[in-house]
Order: structure tokens, then C-alpha cells, then sequence
């Protein structure tokens, strides 16, 4: 669950104020190559990137880890308000809501009754931008070593990255996106982490910058509803 991937550090969806440019005669970047094409690449997706405003989509989430029987696999809705605020609504195989705003995360179980919010440190803020595939790629360098695979369309360019400060290496093995050629934004999102369990998120039937409100990111409980309330913000920054 995503509660328990913060200590991890990491959003790639996520926008910072919005960039402008892109130029008027854009050379096509199946004619590039080698580092020309990676560097042509990640341009024109932190522009994506940092330009949108609102996104939603279905997402399948697949989890897999020594402990479980089996992967695990989970559908729901993914919403996303820049500059930062991100909500998960999973349907199947059970009611979970987990939201991401000001800093807190939280997980609210309907059926349970209880919910748990999270107040999370820069590094675990950066985290759960990376799995929502809101931070930008030029932010991402700044933690990360990246790897582009090479992929015939209409196949989702690769980037695979590694993380280089050592108390993410002990964390989280590696980090994949895949970005969609006409969006130039990622559509899957697979994390390993360093003791073997691993999570991809898909992302489809994509609205790019639909109309959300605000409330839409506010969770209020009843007084029957058991919230914990844990403050993790002194860790990793």
C-alpha cells in the first residue's frame, strides 16, 4: 500500500508553476539518437509535465512481495490537482480511499471505519510524487541515474532509473516510466523496492486538465470514524 512504500523517499505527474516554450519547429524525436534523443525526450516531457493543470484516470495497481501468495491487483480512479494534491479512490478489490495534500497523506478504509494520516517529510513528499507520476523528470535527475531504452512505437518510451543517494539505494532498487508518445506523460509507473516487493501502477483512459474542485482533496470523518494520526515529517528531507 502506498502508507507503507513513504519510507522509500518520492511525485512524476506533478507540476511545478508551468513552463512555456516549445519550439515552433520541433525536430521529430524518432529522427534523434543516442543522448540527442534522451535529452530532446525529457525536455519536452517536464514541459508536459510542468503545463498540466488537472488530470484523471482509471489506474490498475499490481503489487507483488515474498509474503503474498500471489500479485495482488487493484482498480480504482486517480486524480490529480496541481500543484500537488493527489487522490487514489480504489474500487476492488476493497473501498480505499488514499489522498495526498499539504504534506499528509491519507488512508481511509469505509468498511473499517478508521483512517490514518501521515504528515511526511520532503524526501517521502518527492516519494509519492514519483508514484503518482507528478514530479518532473529534471527533478528526478537530481536523486536518480536514468537509463533510456530504446522501444518501436507505438510502445511507451522507457526510462529506468536508479537512485544515487544511499539512504534511497536502501529503500528502493529502481524506479520505471513509461510515457506515452503523444501525451509525453507517464502512463506506467513500476517500483522495486531493495527487499523485493514491487508495485506498477497503469494509468488509462487519461483526461488531461478536466474540471476538479478542490473539495474534491479534502477528507472529513464523522465522529465513528477511528483516525491515527502519525508525524514522520523529521526523516528523510
Amino acid at each position: 500500500m502506498l502508507a507503507a512504500c513513504l519510507g522509500a523517499g518520492a511525485l512524476l505527474w506533478a507540476a511545478a508553476p508551468s513552463a512555456t516554450g516549445g519550439g515552433a519547429r520541433e525536430v521529430p524525436l524518432d529522427s534523434l539518437h543516442g543522448s540527442a534523443k534522451l535529452d530532446a525526450i525529457i525536455e519536452r516531457v517536464v514541459l508536459h509535465q510542468r503545463a498540466l493543470r488537472s488530470m484523471r484516470a482509471e489506474f490498475v495497481q499490481v503489487r507483488s512481495s515474498e509474503m503474498l501468495l500471489g500479485d495482488v491487483q487493484s482498480t480504482g480512479e486517480f486524480c490529480y490537482l496541481a500543484p500537488d494534491r493527489v487522490r487514489w479512490d480504489y474500487r476492488q478489490p476493497d473501498a480505499m480511499v488514499v489522498l495526498f495534500a499539504d504534506d499528509w497523506v491519507t488512508t481511509y478504509h469505509p468498511a473499517g471505519q478508521r483512517a490514518e494520516r501521515v504528515k511526511v517529510s520532503g524526501g517521502d513528499r518527492r516519494f509519492v510524487q514519483a508514484l503518482a507520476g507528478t514530479l518532473p523528470l529534471d527533478d528526478l535527475l537530481a536523486y536518480f541515474k536514468i537509463r533510456f531504452e530504446e522501444r518501436t512505437a507505438p510502445q511507451p518510451y522507457l526510462f529506468v532509473l536508479e537512485p544515487t543517494a544511499a539512504s534511497l539505494r536502501r529503500r528502493l532498487r529502481s524506479l520505471s516510466l513509461e510515457v506515452d508518445r503523444s501525451l509525453l506523460l507517464p502512463v506506467v509507473v513500476d517500483f522495486h523496492e531493495a527487499d523485493g516487493d514491487a508495485t506498477r501502477y497503469e494509468f488509462h483512459d487519461i483526461q488531461i486538465d478536466p474540471d476538479l474542485e478542490v473539495s474534491r482533496f479534502l477528507l472529513e470523518f464523522s465522529d465513528s470514524v477511528v483516525v491515527e494520526t502519525v508525524d514522520v515529517s523529521s526523516g528523510l528531507g
